[in-house]
Protein backbone atom coordinates (compact mmCIF):
# COMPACT_ATOMS: atom_id res chain seq x y z
CA UNK A 1 0.00 0.00 0.00
CA UNK A 2 1.19 3.57 -0.87
CA UNK A 3 0.94 6.42 1.50
CA UNK A 4 -1.95 6.16 3.59
CA UNK A 5 -3.93 9.60 3.95
CA UNK A 6 -4.79 11.02 7.21
CA UNK A 7 -7.70 13.57 8.11
CA UNK A 8 -7.13 15.40 11.43
CA UNK A 9 -10.44 17.77 12.95
CA UNK A 10 -10.17 19.50 15.74
CA UNK A 11 -11.83 22.78 16.68
CA UNK A 12 -8.08 24.14 17.53
CA UNK A 13 -6.42 24.51 14.36
CA UNK A 14 -2.93 25.74 15.73
CA UNK A 15 -3.08 22.78 17.99
CA UNK A 16 -3.73 19.90 14.98
CA UNK A 17 -1.16 21.68 12.87
CA UNK A 18 1.42 21.35 15.77
CA UNK A 19 0.66 17.57 15.90
CA UNK A 20 0.88 16.72 11.99
CA UNK A 21 3.98 18.47 12.51
CA UNK A 22 5.42 16.30 15.26
CA UNK A 23 4.03 13.34 13.04
CA UNK A 24 5.38 14.37 10.18
CA UNK A 25 9.21 14.13 11.67
CA UNK A 26 8.70 9.97 11.92
CA UNK A 27 5.17 9.38 10.12
CA UNK A 28 5.68 8.78 6.21
CA UNK A 29 2.14 9.45 5.65
CA UNK A 30 -0.14 12.21 4.06
CA UNK A 31 -1.39 14.23 6.79
CA UNK A 32 -4.37 16.61 5.94
CA UNK A 33 -5.39 18.96 8.99
CA UNK A 34 -8.58 20.86 8.54
CA UNK A 35 -9.49 24.65 9.74
CA UNK A 36 -12.26 25.45 12.18
CA UNK A 37 -14.56 25.84 8.67
CA UNK A 38 -13.95 22.91 7.05
CA UNK A 39 -14.37 20.44 10.03
CA UNK A 40 -18.40 21.91 10.28
CA UNK A 41 -18.68 21.08 6.92
CA UNK A 42 -16.85 17.58 7.18
CA UNK A 43 -19.62 16.99 10.46
CA UNK A 44 -22.55 18.55 8.58
CA UNK A 45 -21.98 16.18 5.84
CA UNK A 46 -21.90 12.88 8.06
CA UNK A 47 -25.16 14.34 10.32
CA UNK A 48 -26.87 15.30 6.35
CA UNK A 49 -26.35 11.85 5.64
CA UNK A 50 -27.17 9.71 8.65
CA UNK A 51 -30.33 12.04 8.83
CA UNK A 52 -31.52 11.10 5.34
CA UNK A 53 -30.81 7.34 5.55
CA UNK A 54 -32.76 7.08 8.60
CA UNK A 55 -35.90 7.08 5.92
CA UNK A 56 -34.93 3.72 4.14
CA UNK A 57 -31.85 4.50 1.68
CA UNK A 58 -29.21 4.69 2.44
CA UNK A 59 -26.94 7.99 1.90
CA UNK A 60 -23.58 8.06 2.46
CA UNK A 61 -21.26 11.04 3.57
CA UNK A 62 -19.61 12.20 0.35
CA UNK A 63 -16.17 13.60 -0.27
CA UNK A 64 -14.53 11.93 2.08
CA UNK A 65 -13.50 8.64 0.51
CA UNK A 66 -10.09 8.81 0.09
CA UNK A 67 -9.06 9.37 3.91
CA UNK A 68 -7.77 6.01 5.71
CA UNK A 69 -7.34 7.04 9.07
CA UNK A 70 -9.25 9.47 11.02
CA UNK A 71 -7.97 11.43 14.41
CA UNK A 72 -10.38 13.31 15.97
CA UNK A 73 -10.44 15.36 19.27
CA UNK A 74 -13.49 14.92 21.69
CA UNK A 75 -13.94 18.40 22.17
CA UNK A 76 -15.06 20.07 19.76
CA UNK A 77 -16.92 23.15 21.62
CA UNK A 78 -15.22 25.81 19.91
CA UNK A 79 -17.15 25.31 16.39
CA UNK A 80 -19.51 28.12 15.39
CA UNK A 81 -22.11 27.33 17.52
CA UNK A 82 -24.69 28.20 14.86
CA UNK A 83 -23.57 25.91 12.54
CA UNK A 84 -25.41 21.98 12.61
CA UNK A 85 -21.76 20.88 13.86
CA UNK A 86 -22.14 22.49 16.93
CA UNK A 87 -21.62 20.69 20.50
CA UNK A 88 -20.78 17.24 18.16
CA UNK A 89 -17.94 15.14 20.41
CA UNK A 90 -15.26 13.31 18.95
CA UNK A 91 -17.28 10.23 19.81
CA UNK A 92 -20.31 11.30 17.95
CA UNK A 93 -18.12 11.94 14.92
CA UNK A 94 -16.17 8.31 15.17
CA UNK A 95 -20.34 6.73 15.63
CA UNK A 96 -21.43 8.70 12.43
CA UNK A 97 -18.17 8.08 10.64
CA UNK A 98 -18.09 4.59 10.82
CA UNK A 99 -21.58 4.09 9.43
CA UNK A 100 -21.63 7.50 7.24
CA UNK A 101 -18.43 6.73 5.49
CA UNK A 102 -15.57 4.56 4.25
CA UNK A 103 -12.79 6.09 6.78
CA UNK A 104 -10.36 3.53 7.73
CA UNK A 105 -9.43 3.55 11.53
CA UNK A 106 -10.49 6.27 13.89
CA UNK A 107 -8.76 7.99 16.69
CA UNK A 108 -10.57 9.84 19.60
CA UNK A 109 -8.38 12.22 21.31
CA UNK A 110 -8.50 13.22 25.03
CA UNK A 111 -11.99 11.33 25.63
CA UNK A 112 -10.94 10.00 28.70
CA UNK A 113 -7.95 12.73 29.63
CA UNK A 114 -5.00 13.73 28.19
CA UNK A 115 -2.03 11.74 29.62
CA UNK A 116 -3.48 8.70 31.88
CA UNK A 117 -2.83 5.22 31.85
CA UNK A 118 -6.38 2.99 32.38
CA UNK A 119 -5.50 0.61 35.46
CA UNK A 120 -8.67 -1.14 35.18
CA UNK A 121 -7.85 -2.41 31.89
CA UNK A 122 -11.69 -1.95 30.24
CA UNK A 123 -12.73 1.59 30.49
CA UNK A 124 -12.81 2.52 26.55
CA UNK A 125 -14.63 -1.11 25.72
CA UNK A 126 -17.66 0.73 25.04
CA UNK A 127 -15.93 3.72 23.15
CA UNK A 128 -16.91 4.75 19.40
CA UNK A 129 -13.16 5.19 18.95
CA UNK A 130 -11.29 2.57 17.08
CA UNK A 131 -8.47 3.88 19.24
CA UNK A 132 -8.47 6.11 22.42
CA UNK A 133 -5.41 8.15 23.28
CA UNK A 134 -4.37 11.62 24.87
CA UNK A 135 -3.39 14.65 23.29
CA UNK A 136 0.06 14.17 24.77
CA UNK A 137 0.04 10.76 23.45
CA UNK A 138 -0.83 11.02 19.79
CA UNK A 139 2.31 12.06 18.81
CA UNK A 140 4.51 9.47 20.79
CA UNK A 141 6.28 7.93 18.52
CA UNK A 142 4.98 4.09 20.28
CA UNK A 143 1.79 4.67 19.10
CA UNK A 144 2.57 4.58 15.51
CA UNK A 145 6.09 1.53 15.49
CA UNK A 146 5.57 -2.22 16.61
CA UNK A 147 9.14 -2.36 18.35
CA UNK A 148 11.86 -0.04 19.65
CA UNK A 149 9.55 0.70 22.36
CA UNK A 150 11.21 3.37 24.87
CA UNK A 151 9.91 4.95 28.41
CA UNK A 152 5.54 4.97 28.44
CA UNK A 153 3.84 2.78 25.71
CA UNK A 154 0.75 1.12 27.25
CA UNK A 155 0.74 -2.88 25.10
CA UNK A 156 -2.73 -2.38 24.24
CA UNK A 157 -1.67 0.44 22.04
CA UNK A 158 -1.18 -1.04 18.25
CA UNK A 159 0.69 0.49 15.31
CA UNK A 160 -1.37 2.78 13.92
CA UNK A 161 0.08 2.36 10.46
CA UNK A 162 -0.47 -0.87 10.45
CA UNK A 163 -3.81 -0.97 11.73
CA UNK A 164 -4.85 0.56 8.00
CA UNK A 165 -4.30 -2.41 6.16
CA UNK A 166 -5.23 -4.96 8.88
CA UNK A 167 -8.85 -3.81 9.56
CA UNK A 168 -9.33 -3.31 5.83
CA UNK A 169 -8.07 -7.23 5.54
CA UNK A 170 -10.42 -8.23 7.92
CA UNK A 171 -13.65 -6.53 6.50
CA UNK A 172 -13.00 -7.83 3.48
CA UNK A 173 -12.94 -10.97 5.58
CA UNK A 174 -16.21 -10.54 7.36
CA UNK A 175 -17.44 -9.24 3.88
CA UNK A 176 -16.89 -12.82 2.40
CA UNK A 177 -18.38 -14.48 5.32
CA UNK A 178 -21.18 -12.04 6.41
CA UNK A 179 -23.66 -15.26 6.94
CA UNK A 180 -21.58 -17.46 8.57
CA UNK A 181 -21.51 -18.00 12.44
CA UNK A 182 -19.11 -15.43 14.24
CA UNK A 183 -18.04 -17.45 16.85
CA UNK A 184 -17.23 -20.44 14.73
CA UNK A 185 -15.64 -18.29 12.12
CA UNK A 186 -13.33 -16.93 14.53
CA UNK A 187 -12.30 -20.26 16.28
CA UNK A 188 -13.96 -20.55 19.43
CA UNK A 189 -16.27 -23.24 20.72
CA UNK A 190 -18.70 -22.10 23.26
CA UNK A 191 -20.32 -25.19 24.44
CA UNK A 192 -17.64 -27.73 25.45
CA UNK A 193 -15.97 -26.68 28.40
CA UNK A 194 -13.11 -28.70 27.77
CA UNK A 195 -12.58 -27.91 23.93
CA UNK A 196 -9.32 -26.01 23.85
CA UNK A 197 -10.56 -23.32 22.11
CA UNK A 198 -13.57 -22.68 24.67
CA UNK A 199 -14.84 -18.67 25.04
CA UNK A 200 -16.30 -18.16 28.46
CA UNK A 201 -19.94 -17.06 28.47
CA UNK A 202 -19.00 -13.84 30.08
CA UNK A 203 -16.81 -13.02 27.06
CA UNK A 204 -18.83 -13.97 23.89
CA UNK A 205 -21.79 -12.51 26.14
CA UNK A 206 -20.49 -8.78 25.21
CA UNK A 207 -20.90 -9.06 21.71
CA UNK A 208 -24.41 -9.98 22.36
CA UNK A 209 -23.68 -14.55 21.32
CA UNK A 210 -26.07 -16.83 23.54
CA UNK A 211 -24.61 -20.14 24.18
CA UNK A 212 -25.38 -21.57 21.14
CA UNK A 213 -23.29 -19.34 19.33
CA UNK A 214 -25.39 -19.26 15.98
CA UNK A 215 -25.30 -15.34 15.37
CA UNK A 216 -23.44 -14.49 12.06
CA UNK A 217 -21.35 -11.07 11.02
CA UNK A 218 -24.73 -9.84 9.42
CA UNK A 219 -26.84 -10.43 12.56
CA UNK A 220 -24.20 -8.58 14.53
CA UNK A 221 -24.41 -5.75 12.64
CA UNK A 222 -28.20 -5.66 11.98
CA UNK A 223 -28.84 -6.72 15.65
CA UNK A 224 -26.33 -4.73 17.79
CA UNK A 225 -28.67 -2.49 19.50
CA UNK A 226 -27.89 -2.28 22.94
CA UNK A 227 -24.27 -4.00 23.09
CA UNK A 228 -21.63 -2.92 25.41
CA UNK A 229 -19.62 -2.81 22.55
CA UNK A 230 -20.22 -0.64 19.78
CA UNK A 231 -23.87 0.12 20.17
CA UNK A 232 -25.76 0.91 17.40
CA UNK A 233 -28.44 3.72 18.34
CA UNK A 234 -32.70 2.42 17.71
CA UNK A 235 -33.29 4.91 15.25
CA UNK A 236 -30.33 4.54 13.17
CA UNK A 237 -31.83 0.57 12.10
CA UNK A 238 -32.88 1.45 9.07
CA UNK A 239 -29.15 2.61 8.13
CA UNK A 240 -27.72 -0.39 9.01
CA UNK A 241 -30.55 -2.39 7.42
CA UNK A 242 -30.20 -0.63 4.36
CA UNK A 243 -26.51 0.24 3.82
CA UNK A 244 -24.34 -1.70 1.32
CA UNK A 245 -22.61 -5.50 1.80
CA UNK A 246 -19.43 -3.60 1.84
CA UNK A 247 -20.53 -1.14 4.32
CA UNK A 248 -22.31 -3.62 6.75
CA UNK A 249 -18.89 -5.40 6.47
CA UNK A 250 -17.23 -2.01 7.63
CA UNK A 251 -19.64 -1.87 10.50
CA UNK A 252 -19.41 -5.63 11.95
CA UNK A 253 -15.63 -5.21 11.80
CA UNK A 254 -15.82 -2.26 13.54
CA UNK A 255 -17.73 -4.56 16.58
CA UNK A 256 -15.99 -7.24 16.14
CA UNK A 257 -12.17 -5.69 16.45
CA UNK A 258 -13.50 -3.76 19.28
CA UNK A 259 -14.98 -6.89 20.94
CA UNK A 260 -11.22 -8.89 20.07
CA UNK A 261 -9.38 -5.94 21.05
CA UNK A 262 -10.91 -4.63 24.23
CA UNK A 263 -12.14 -7.62 25.81
CA UNK A 264 -11.20 -11.24 24.69
CA UNK A 265 -6.95 -10.25 24.24
CA UNK A 266 -6.58 -8.10 26.95
CA UNK A 267 -8.05 -11.26 29.09
CA UNK A 268 -5.49 -13.54 27.68
CA UNK A 269 -7.56 -16.62 28.37
CA UNK A 270 -8.93 -18.27 25.15
CA UNK A 271 -6.44 -16.09 22.69
CA UNK A 272 -3.22 -14.67 24.49
CA UNK A 273 -0.38 -12.44 23.33
CA UNK A 274 3.82 -13.75 23.20
CA UNK A 275 4.54 -11.72 26.42
CA UNK A 276 1.83 -13.20 28.51
CA UNK A 277 2.53 -16.36 27.42
CA UNK A 278 5.97 -16.50 27.82
CA UNK A 279 5.01 -14.95 31.31
CA UNK A 280 3.27 -18.39 32.05
CA UNK A 281 5.27 -21.22 30.12
CA UNK A 282 9.39 -19.76 30.10
CA UNK A 283 10.34 -22.95 28.98
CA UNK A 284 8.51 -21.67 25.23
CA UNK A 285 11.89 -19.25 24.99
CA UNK A 286 14.07 -21.29 23.25
CA UNK A 287 16.89 -19.91 25.83
CA UNK A 288 15.05 -18.53 28.85
CA UNK A 289 17.79 -17.62 31.18
CA UNK A 290 18.77 -15.25 28.72
CA UNK A 291 17.52 -11.52 29.61
CA UNK A 292 17.80 -10.46 25.77
CA UNK A 293 15.33 -13.12 24.89
CA UNK A 294 12.94 -11.39 27.60
CA UNK A 295 13.56 -7.95 26.18
CA UNK A 296 13.05 -9.09 22.19
CA UNK A 297 9.24 -10.18 23.63
CA UNK A 298 8.66 -6.19 23.39
CA UNK A 299 7.35 -5.73 20.00
CA UNK A 300 3.96 -6.37 18.33
CA UNK A 301 5.57 -8.66 15.48
CA UNK A 302 6.55 -12.45 15.81
CA UNK A 303 10.31 -12.64 16.92
CA UNK A 304 11.76 -16.18 16.79
CA UNK A 305 12.98 -16.33 20.26
CA UNK A 306 10.32 -19.19 21.23
CA UNK A 307 9.86 -22.47 20.24
CA UNK A 308 9.53 -22.62 16.56
CA UNK A 309 6.70 -25.26 16.83
CA UNK A 310 4.59 -22.32 18.87
CA UNK A 311 3.17 -20.77 15.13
CA UNK A 312 1.67 -23.88 14.45
CA UNK A 313 -1.07 -22.72 17.91
CA UNK A 314 -0.85 -19.30 16.06
CA UNK A 315 -4.80 -17.70 15.25
CA UNK A 316 -4.73 -18.57 11.77
CA UNK A 317 -5.92 -15.20 10.56
CA UNK A 318 -3.06 -12.87 11.47
CA UNK A 319 -5.29 -9.80 10.50
CA UNK A 320 -7.84 -10.54 13.49
CA UNK A 321 -5.43 -9.03 16.11
CA UNK A 322 -3.24 -5.92 15.95
CA UNK A 323 -0.20 -8.62 17.40
CA UNK A 324 0.21 -12.18 17.03
CA UNK A 325 -2.21 -14.51 18.61
CA UNK A 326 -2.26 -17.61 19.96
CA UNK A 327 -4.69 -20.54 21.40
CA UNK A 328 -3.30 -20.64 24.59
CA UNK A 329 -5.25 -23.77 26.08
CA UNK A 330 -3.79 -25.40 22.80
CA UNK A 331 -0.01 -24.31 23.98
CA UNK A 332 -0.68 -25.63 27.46
CA UNK A 333 -1.54 -29.29 26.05
CA UNK A 334 1.37 -29.04 23.22
CA UNK A 335 4.07 -27.89 26.00
CA UNK A 336 4.44 -29.47 28.92
CA UNK A 337 7.39 -28.71 31.47
CA UNK A 338 11.14 -29.98 30.31
CA UNK A 339 11.73 -32.23 32.17
CA UNK A 340 15.25 -30.25 32.32
CA UNK A 341 13.90 -26.80 32.83
CA UNK A 342 15.08 -25.29 36.05
CA UNK A 343 12.90 -22.52 37.03
CA UNK A 344 15.52 -21.05 39.41
CA UNK A 345 17.75 -19.83 36.71
CA UNK A 346 15.13 -17.87 34.86
CA UNK A 347 15.12 -14.16 35.54
CA UNK A 348 11.97 -12.96 38.10
CA UNK A 349 10.95 -10.80 35.25
CA UNK A 350 7.23 -9.61 34.79
CA UNK A 351 5.38 -7.95 31.96
CA UNK A 352 4.22 -4.37 32.47
CA UNK A 353 1.75 -3.03 30.66
CA UNK A 354 2.39 0.47 30.67
CA UNK A 355 5.80 0.11 29.07
CA UNK A 356 5.23 -3.06 27.15
CA UNK A 357 8.06 -4.89 28.24
CA UNK A 358 9.33 -6.96 30.66
CA UNK A 359 11.22 -5.72 34.07
CA UNK A 360 12.09 -6.93 37.84
CA UNK A 361 9.43 -7.98 39.56
CA UNK A 362 10.67 -5.95 42.63
CA UNK A 363 11.19 -3.19 40.56
CA UNK A 364 7.02 -3.63 39.47
CA UNK A 365 4.08 -2.66 41.20
CA UNK A 366 1.24 -5.04 40.45
CA UNK A 367 -2.96 -4.59 40.85
CA UNK A 368 -6.11 -5.67 40.35
CA UNK A 369 -7.14 -4.93 36.97
CA UNK A 370 -11.20 -5.13 36.05
CA UNK A 371 -10.80 -7.94 33.61
CA UNK A 372 -13.08 -10.76 33.06
CA UNK A 373 -11.52 -14.04 34.64
CA UNK A 374 -10.05 -15.51 37.36
CA UNK A 375 -6.36 -14.17 36.50
CA UNK A 376 -7.12 -10.35 36.22
CA UNK A 377 -3.15 -9.52 37.77
CA UNK A 378 -1.45 -7.32 35.87
CA UNK A 379 1.75 -5.39 36.24
CA UNK A 380 2.81 -1.44 35.56
CA UNK A 381 6.15 -0.11 36.02
CA UNK A 382 4.64 3.01 37.18
CA UNK A 383 5.56 6.54 37.19
CA UNK A 384 6.64 7.14 34.04
CA UNK A 385 6.51 10.27 31.38
CA UNK A 386 5.13 10.62 27.92
CA UNK A 387 6.93 13.24 25.76
CA UNK A 388 7.93 14.64 28.86
CA UNK A 389 4.92 14.94 31.16
CA UNK A 390 3.80 12.74 33.72
CA UNK A 391 1.51 9.72 33.38
CA UNK A 392 -1.74 9.87 35.88
CA UNK A 393 -2.95 5.97 36.59
CA UNK A 394 -5.84 5.52 37.17
CA UNK A 395 -7.89 4.64 39.35
CA UNK A 396 -5.12 5.53 41.42
CA UNK A 397 -6.59 3.20 44.56
CA UNK A 398 -5.55 0.16 42.31
CA UNK A 399 -2.12 0.32 43.02
CA UNK A 400 -2.69 0.59 46.82
CA UNK A 401 -4.54 -3.14 46.61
Amino acid sequence: MSKINILVLDDEYERACGWKSELSKFVDANITVFEKGEVSEFITELHRSRLASRAGEYSPALGYEGYHLLIVDYDLLGLDEKASAAWSTGAEIAYTARLMSTIGPIVVVNQYGTCNFDLTMKRTASSYADYDVGSIQITDQGLWKSSGFAGFRPWHWPNLLAEVARIEAFRAFIQQNLDEPVMKTLGFELQDTEAPNYLAYDIAGVLGVKSGGARSFRDIALKSVGLSVFNILDKDRPIVEYMPVEQLARVACAIISHWLEKIVLPNQQAVADLPHIVSRFPWLLTNPTDPDAWEKLSTLEYVKVVNPELVKHAVNNAFMYSRPAFWIEHIKDAFPVPDDFDISKVPDLVFCEDSSRFLERDKASSYPSDLIGYDNERWVEGELQCRGNGVSYEPQAYLLM
